[in-house]
């Protein structure tokens, strides 16, 4: 029994001194690593670079053989000649190389597989080793920290032939929507030493649109009218629909519509009137108040709230149902057509990825749901303004503005990001044309 409390008592001292040996550790680390003088920073700032060190060992070398003994001017000659060639290389060549990046596609969608196109005039007499184009594609973000994309976003060319124009191929894969590249690409250069880096923009770049994910919806939706002329509250005569009734011949109808019988039974011209329900443009409106998480779920709950409004454009475009976007509350100006699909996409590209908490808090509590016959509403908040998890998106169908039955004719469900999004919209629009039709 005491050898065994003795055991005890060593492995607690044991454990004990470790304990106080990391924290000592801790301390002399973070005692190495603090910046005892940081206004001093801009003057040595130079010195985190490779070529600050070579110009202070060429000065070093230089005192050296002024003043102890001429071997320090051998080694001050070796030090100039790398530093001149490691500097005036890679200067020259970023001053003489002419880029231009354009895209194979001017416009794609996102998670969609596509090249760049980066042609580089070479006029030097020598082939150009070590070229780099920086920045082409946007880094996405994983817990507030920037991560590499794949493919990266700097790119290394092997070998640029003298006298030549050469042109490479650069894949991308937009993970997120947006123009790119975000920002005018640089053309760097290295080679031979790496001790320094000469930037300069890319002379003529292209920029390409990548528009939100599309989401397979194949529920139809039961809204009246299937013409986009067809626009307003009530009824409307037509060439074809339903039959309403018969009134006098008037100048431009069709022979086909003429009713003989009722023509030779009055002795004048007869005509069947037909009509049907006007429609009424659909409200799509997308919120962007962030939800709860990180930078990275706030971006990629945004994301798919993005892409879920695309993809309802593009089922009400194909089914030949007008609509009106709106974007925190803010009607966008759509042409009349199918070229309003192409609008709304590059307006909803637009939209920025990151939207900051603080900002948004306002718009939250300000913004206010269309108040349209038809209407379907994409946010991160719950009927009662409470941010919902970064994993839910709720989407909310109404199908009247005033009365009883207002309250009966709205459909809502949270959709999971983590299941299968498609067949949960495809119910949804499904539960409300039958609630709908019911009430």
């Amino acid at each position: 029994m005491q050898s065994s409390q003795k055991i005890s008592l060593v492995g607690l001292l044991i454990m004990q001194s470790q304990t106080l040996l990391q924290r000592r550790l801790k301390f002399i680390v973070s005692l190495a690593s603090h910046d005892f003088c940081p206004w001093a920073n801009r003057y040595v700032y130079w010195l985190k670079q490779p070529v600050g060190w070579f110009f202070v060992a060429l000065g070093v070398s230089i005192l050296v053989g002024v003043f102890l003994s001429p071997l320090g001017w051998t080694v001050a000659a070796g030090l100039s000649v790398l530093l001149l060639s490691g500097l005036g290389f890679p200067w020259l060549v970023a001053r003489t190389v002419v880029c231009e990046l354009k895209p194979v596609n001017t416009s794609l969608h996102e998670h969609e597989a596509s090249h760049l196109e980066l042609r580089v005039r070479n006029r030097l007499p020598f082939p150009i080793l070590g070229l780099m184009v920086e920045g082409y594609l946007t880094k996405p973000l994983v817990d507030s920290v920037e991560i590499e994309t794949v493919p990266p976003r700097d790119v290394g060319l092997a070998r640029v032939p003298a006298f030549s124009e050469a042109v490479y191929r650069l894949p991308i894969c937009p993970e997120y929507r947006g123009t790119y590249p975000a920002k005018t690409p640089k053309v760097a250069c290295a080679f031979p030493f790496g001790n320094w880096t000469a930037r300069r923009d890319v002379a003529r770049v292209t920029r390409v649109t990548v528009r939100p994910l599309l989401i397979p919806i194949t529920s139809e939706v039961q809204f009246s009218g299937s013409q986009m002329a067809h626009v307003g509250d009530g009824d409307r005569s037509a060439s074809n629909g339903d039959f309403l009734g018969v009134r006098d011949f008037r100048r431009g109808d069709s022979l086909k519509s003429i009713h003989w019988v009722q023509s030779a039974r009055n002795d004048r011209l007869i005509v069947c009137e037909r009509g049907g329900p006007q429609q009424q443009a659909i409200e799509v409106t997308l919120c962007t108040v962030p939800c709860d998480g990180s930078s990275f779920e706030i971006r990629e709950n945004l994301a798919w709230r993005v892409r879920i409004a695309a993809s309802l454009v593009d089922m009400l475009v194909s089914r030949h149902l007008a609509f009106k976007l709106f974007i925190d509350g803010q009607l966008q100006q759509l042409p009349i057509g199918n070229a309003s699909r192409d609008k709304a996409w590059t307006l909803l590209s637009e939209v920025p990825l990151d939207v900051l908490r603080d900002s948004t808090l306002d718009s939250m509590n300000g913004f206010t749901k269309p108040n349209g016959a038809n209407c379907i509403v994409i946010s991160a908040n719950s009927a009662n303004n409470q941010l919902l998890p970064s994993n839910q998106v709720r989407v909310e169908v109404r199908r009247s503005s005033s009365g009883v039955r207002e309250q009966a004719r709205n459909h809502s469900q949270w959709i999971d990001l983590d299941d299968d999004i498609a067949a949960q919209l495809n119910q949804l629009l499904l539960e409300a044309a039958y609630a709908n039709n019911v009430a």
